[in-house]
């Protein structure tokens, strides 16, 4: 099933740095993966706290958002990402006759798996996050 991928910023930055192969090769990844794919069942969800897993549906009321990371097959990326809204997907889906507008994801962040085991020092200061590709 086709489905729309959107990239947030920090996820963007982390894709432009990468090689073209590497490019193409997550690009795949993102576009096969995140529903269904073949690391389906190692997802991990999450309420935008940080809180227990969870599962919910993204359109439901309130302001309760929830987040996936779900781990990619292309070189152990994994991706923080969560379901658009309806709006988001009527947004994403203006004047592109060619995709899929029942289903989307936004993209927040693609962690190497090196990140694990790296302590994050980016923030106010602007300082490079040191799980980017160099």
């Amino acid at each position: 099933m086709q489905y729309i991928v959107k990239l947030a910023p920090t996820a963007e930055r982390f894709f432009r740095a990468l090689e073209l192969y590497d490019q193409q090769g997550l690009d795949r990844a993102l576009a096969d993966e995140l529903l269904d794919g073949p690391n389906a069942d190692k997802e991990i969800r999450f309420d935008a706290d940080g809180g227990s897993p969870v599962y919910a549906d993204p359109d439901l009321p309130g302001d309760v958002t929830f987040y996936t990371a779900t781990p990619l097959s292309f070189k152990a990326y994994t991706a923080i990402h969560r379901p658009m809204t309806k709006d988001e997907l009527s947004r994403a889906a203006e004047g592109k006759n060619d995709l899929a507008t029942d289903r989307g994801f936004y993209v927040f962040d693609i962690l190497s798996a090196e990140s694990a085991f790296i302590r994050r020092t980016g923030g106010p200061g602007g300082r490079s996050r040191p799980d980017s590709p160099p």
